[in-house]
């Protein structure tokens, strides 16, 4: 035995073949004797293991060191002196051989060198990075005829100490395990946060490097990444754009149309080059180095970092398919899936608008085997033993369409806490857990409308029930005569539809109207402020010493919400708006001095409306984020820089501005990605 043949025995097979306790073992892998040439030298240099201790190792480990190495020794040395003897004996041999004989043996000899030239070769550019564990990849090639590239890649990684490197794997998957003290550990991304207070850097900053970094090495383009001279990460350019290196994963390919993240092939391929790698960074590589021949879908992004659901597909199916469209017309299509029910998807797929092509029927099977893999990972569908995928009910019926049947069936006006009972009858589990919050909703529903003040509601195909409030009533009558009308004749026509109100209510309503939309005459006359009456009747200015009271207040406010989506604003140009503000406030603030039922009436407001939005500027920002999408949903385009248009086209390139230097808020965050989508699409 030659000394440099110990280079290819670990200390880690000599455990495993039980030549060395474990605990002798680690120790020596520990200190760095990670192989028996080096534990050989250290026995030479120092004499013994006795003489110079290694770190923690105690009398037991130090013999069992010393017995392997005075074994080893007399065996390389006799070696030694039987290779000198053989090389002359060989020499005779080949005196002997006849003239092919020669030229048979030469051949071979040329082939070995051939070989050990081809190593060298292809090594010299990174073999560098590997420093101890170089022999496993000599060993890896001369019994696969190829590199463990997905191997040299993780070396390139885990030993690039630079800041930008690590940035990009602290906060990407790129691993699925790594070892630690000896023991596998699960790889966990950072956060960005945690990065930036490592580095001393913003969050912002550090997300500008990881993004920059991504695009240089490992995003997938049309154009490969040209990179300076210097730069660090030519490596990487070096390593992915040489196709004859990796040529052997299209072998492993072959016959396979798709892969996805949980791919068998793959992670059994990973633990024979002895690589850490996750299957999606693996996906994503080979969708890099041949994205002529395939296409990923899912994998790594800058803007949601990664998804867990990574599919390599040959492009002669996405050619014809587009299956990220496909995600997201499925998911539109359950969304308001109200009622389970099985789908066909060999029936659903041709009518599809996914298709970039003609249809092509040799490729159809595949390409539903594709969608059920992805219906399978990305909504948790599966096909049932008649082949066909139940969907299930998304989304729950619509309250206000339950209220409607509520009514139907009773046939007559509810009240609004009667209604309740029957809808939690109905769904017991819904979120509602008081009939107030069911008001607001049914103050828009089209087919639904309201008696008066007294939570009454009714619908309006009933023609024969008055609906609406005491005030519509008057406005009704006033508007059927042409001259203002005596207080008593109107309050007739209103108990007329309106039993169950009495006189002060009717006058209440008039009076105390904030749109002002009564006037006011002489003899206890009322007509409408919107009509002209004749000259004789002498029009006297309402006094305003009469405040309003805090139920009317409330009402007025409720209405506004429910009308505006928003709660009043400290600066309008609609003045009513600014005093629903400074009402608001001051019963905010003063809740301490209001009556009980007055209070509980506050609090209701605060829960039932959390949601609408009170800050002017976000407000806005959302009004002409609709705007927005609604013109590149009509006009399919986006806006020009001209003309009525100019307007949306500039904020949205504030808003894409925000977006890219992480200043919008996350519900802005989210609602720009959707609008993404739609541009895509509409620029597609």
């Amino acid at each position: 035995m030659i000394k440099e043949d110990l280079k290819h025995i670990t200390t880690e097979h000599l455990r495993d073949t039980n030549q060395i306790s474990v605990r002798t073992a680690n120790c020596c892998i520990s200190v760095g004797l990670d192989t028996l040439y080096k534990i050989l030298l250290y026995f030479e240099d120092n004499g013994s293991f006795f003489k110079k201790k290694i770190r923690n190792a105690g009398r037991r480990t130090c013999e069992e060191l010393d017995e392997l190495c005075l074994k080893i020794i007399p065996n390389i040395e006799i070696e030694k002196q039987v290779t000198q003897t053989e090389i002359s004996e060989i020499s005779e041999v080949i005196k002997s051989l006849k003239d092919q004989e020669k030229e048979t043996l030469l051949s071979l000899a040329n082939l070995i060198l051939d070989t050990e030239n081809i190593i060298k070769e292809k090594l010299s550019t990174f073999g560098k990075y590997f420093g101890d564990n170089f022999s496993f990849v000599v060993n890896f090639y001369e019994k696969n005829g190829y590199l463990p590239m997905f191997w040299i890649l993780e070396q390139y990684i885990i030993n690039d100490k630079s800041r930008e490197i690590e940035i990009l794997t602290s906060t990407f998957r790129f691993f699925f395990k790594y070892l630690k003290d000896n023991i596998i550990i699960e790889y966990e991304i950072k956060s960005l946060e945690e990065i930036a207070k490592k580095y001393s850097l913003t969050r912002e900053r550090v997300r500008q490097i990881r993004n920059n970094v991504y695009r240089k090495t490992f995003e997938i383009t049309d154009e490969s990444i040209e990179y300076g001279k210097d730069s660090d990460l030519i490596k990487y350019a070096q390593l992915l754009q040489n196709k004859d290196d990796w040529n052997y994963i299209l072998e492993l390919l072959q016959e396979t149309n798709y892969i996805n993240q949980e791919s068998f092939e793959i992670q059994e391929y990973l633990k024979k080059e002895q690589c850490n790698l996750s299957v999606s960074f693996v996906l994503q590589i080979v969708a890099y180095i041949f994205r002529d021949k395939y296409t990923l879908f899912g994998g790594l992004n800058i803007s949601n970092q990664s998804r867990d659901n990574t599919f390599l597909i040959k492009k002669e199916f996405t050619d014809i398919f587009d299956f990220e469209k496909f995600k997201e017309e499925f998911a539109n299509y359950i969304a308001d899936n109200e009622a389970e029910y099985d789908l066909n998807i060999d029936d659903f797929l041709p009518n599809s608008a996914c298709w970039t092509s003609i249809i092509d029927l040799n490729k159809f099977d595949t390409i539903i085997s594709i969608v059920k893999d992805i219906l399978l990972y990305e909504f948790y569908l599966y096909s049932n033993l008649d082949g066909l995928i139940t969907i299930p009910a998304t989304k729950e019926r619509n309250p206000l369409d339950i209220v409607y049947d509520i009514l139907k069936e009773k046939g007559a006006p509810m009240h609004i806490d009667d209604i309740f009972v029957e809808f939690k009858k109905i769904l017991p589990e819904h979120k509602y857990t008081e009939a107030a919050q069911l008001r607001p909703y049914l103050q828009r529903h089209e087919s639904i409308s309201y008696r008066n003040r007294s939570s009454i509601y009714t619908l309006k195909e009933w023609e024969h029930i008055k609906a609406g409030t005491i005030r519509d009533s008057i406005i009704e009558f006033l508007l059927e005569n042409d001259l203002p009308q005596m207080a008593d004749d109107i309050i007739e026509y209103v108990l007329l539809h309106f039993p169950e109100t009495n006189i002060a209510s009717v006058r209440t309503s008039m009076f105390n109207d904030t749109q002002k939309r009564f006037s006011f005459f002489g003899n206890g006359l009322f007509g409408l402020a919107s009509k002209e009456y004749p000259a004789e009747y002498e029009e006297i200015e309402q006094q305003d010493g009469q405040r309003k009271s805090f139920e009317q207040r409330l009402y007025d406010f409720e209405k506004f919400l429910t009308e505006n989506d928003h709660f009043p604003f400290s600066t309008s140009d609609n003045e009513d708006e600014t005093s629903l503000y400074r009402w608001w406030r001051i019963q905010s603030k003063s809740a301490e001095k209001l009556k009980i039922q007055q209070k509980a009436e506050i609090e209701r407001i605060k829960f039932q409306y959390a949601d609408f939005e009170t800050d002017k500027t976000v407000y806005e920002w959302f009004y002409h984020f609709n705007i927005f999408k609604l013109f590149v949903l009509e006009n399919r385009r986006l806006p020009s820089t001209n003309g009525t248009e100019k307007f949306l086209y500039g904020w949205f390139c504030r808003v894409k501005d925000d977006f890219l230097n992480d200043r919008l808020s996350e519900k802005q965050r989210i609602k720009y990605a959707e609008l993404f989508k739609e541009i895509s699409y509409v620029e597609k």
